[in-house]
């Protein structure tokens, strides 16, 4: 019997210990409990490794940015050194292509009148002096007039 009292108390003692060691929690609250202290975990080391890569790559970065100021300032002295005797000019600018002015579609307007016959323009044949008058003929343009008598050889 002592053995028995003996076993039934440490069985006692052991299912105390099992029902008050977890909060009296279910198994399913048990692992709630633990995967929001590991999320929490995760998240701030997330946040850790973030702000350092962030460093990083600004610094990165930053030494990029340093040596390309560099080089265009280094680039800059070179090109004014060579460029003080010279005149400097802005870049060139193509021109725009003017408008062409379009062609009549109608080309017979300006060479025939309403009546259909061609109009001789007289004053583009006709020689003017200076003041605006009709020139008389030159002495020169009769000797090639040639008589209507008809004669021949």
């Amino acid at each position: 019997m002592n053995k028995n009292l003996l076993l039934v108390g440490a069985v006692a003692v052991a299912g105390f210990l099992t029902l008050t060691a977890f909060g009296g929690k279910t198994l399913e609250q048990q692992q709630a409990d633990v995967k929001a202290a590991v999320d929490a975990k995760v998240a701030s080391l997330r946040l850790e490794k973030q702000a350092d890569c962030d460093s990083k790559v600004m610094a990165a970065a930053q030494t990029k940015f340093d040596e390309v100021m560099a080089a265009r300032t280094a680039e800059a002295a070179t090109k004014g050194a060579t460029a003080k005797g010279s005149k400097a000019k802005g870049p060139r600018v193509d021109r725009l292509p003017q408008p062409t002015v379009p062609k009549t579609n109608n080309p017979s307007k300006d060479k025939w009148n309403q009546n259909g016959a061609p109009q001789p323009s007289k004053d583009k044949w006709t020689p003017t002096t200076q003041d605006g008058k009709p020139a008389e003929k030159s002495p020169s343009k009769s000797k090639w007039d040639k008589p209507s008598g008809g004669g021949g050889q």
